[in-house]
């Protein structure tokens, strides 16, 4: 018992000295001082289109999130499921983070968390689907991107026919059921498999897969301003747009918080096999993340205090409250 709980005591530290081994790795490789020169050449000006971009990623998203909802009953306006998605994105550097979302939907609507979960579940499959052919002209400048797409199509694709195969769902909810502290969960996750196979198979799941790709090109986007802000626009946009989808992928595998390391990691290689110098390629990279990660999740944090009054039962953003509100959407992830 003892090593259990020290085992739990550790493990949020564990994604941390990772993320920091890797961030280390990054910067050492290219030297700071590299990377503080590169940095000072960008046009701060363009934070604004960068913004914008960002805000329109988010917007899509959102969107993409509030048909799936719909399909669920919920009582949500369109603005009302974009104002809950943009307070989601304070805990994306938190694991399991985006189960915040349908803590906030079943606070402000009362919707059960194991429905609104199923549309988070559903919206990023289907997003991590969708990421990776927009990553494939990245490929021939960087062969290892064709084994890291690989092994995130493997991964996603697997994720998608354990859920949605009759005979593998059932198997694996039998062997989680000879596990007596899952064996409680099992109807709770039965019903959301059930939510999300029905999920599937509606129309807004379908036709919500154009606003995912509207929010891939828009995140592309935005990094291809970053590297127009520091002189490498002939870089092209399809580029940024595969930089940006591979840097997704690996962060996808990684599963730490926010893809942090990873994603900053891949995407310096990738612009680097391309021909960027290593310290603009990590400074593009490391301003793209700041904006759209850092900056994100405070503009979240500030929407989700700005909305606490309107949340029942109050509010409380502890890591400890997320994880038991959300257990089931987390057991069933």
């Amino acid at each position: 018992m003892r090593l259990l709980t020290g085992l739990r005591r550790v493990r949020p530290w564990l994604s941390v000295a990772v993320v920091a081994g890797l961030l280390y790795l990054m910067i050492s490789a290219v030297h700071p001082a590299a990377l503080t020169a590169s940095a000072r050449t960008f046009h701060w000006l363009l934070l604004l289109p960068l913004a914008g971009s960002y805000i329109l990623f988010v917007v899509f998203r959102a969107l993409r999130w509030h048909l799936l909802l719909r399909s669920t009953g919920a009582p949500n306006s369109v603005w009302d499921s974009v104002i809950l998605f943009w307070a989601a994105q304070a805990a994306v550097l938190v694991p399991a983070g985006q189960f915040l979302l349908p803590v906030l939907q079943k606070r402000r609507h009362g919707t059960l968390i194991r429905r609104s979960a199923a549309t988070v579940l559903v919206q990023e499959l289907l997003f991590g689907l969708l990421i990776l052919p927009a990553a494939l002209p990245a490929i021939q400048h960087y062969p290892l991107a064709g084994w890291l797409l690989l092994a995130a199509f493997g991964i996603s694709a697997g994720a998608v026919t354990l859920v949605l195969n009759d005979g593998l769902a059932n198997a694996g909810m039998f062997c989680a059921n000879l596990v007596p502290a899952l064996r409680r969960h099992m109807h709770s996750v039965h019903d959301l498999r059930h939510h999300i196979v029905r999920l599937v198979s509606t129309p807004e799941a379908l036709l919500g897969s154009l606003l995912d790709l509207a929010a891939i090109a828009a995140g592309g986007t935005g990094l291809f301003v970053v590297l127009a802000g520091l002189g490498l626009a002939h870089i092209g946009w399809i580029v940024a747009i595969a930089s940006y989808a591979l840097g997704t992928a690996a962060a996808t595998l990684s599963a730490l918080p926010g893809g942090l390391g990873a994603n900053e990691d891949i995407g310096t290689a990738v612009l680097s096999h391309m021909g960027v110098a290593a310290g603009p390629a990590a400074a593009g990279i490391l301003i793209f993340r700041a904006v759209t990660l850092i900056g994100g999740t405070l503009v979240g944090l500030t929407v989700l205090l700005l909305l606490k009054e309107h949340l029942r039962g109050g509010l409380s953003l502890s890591l400890g409250d997320l994880r038991s509100e959300a257990a089931v959407a987390d057991l069933a992830a």
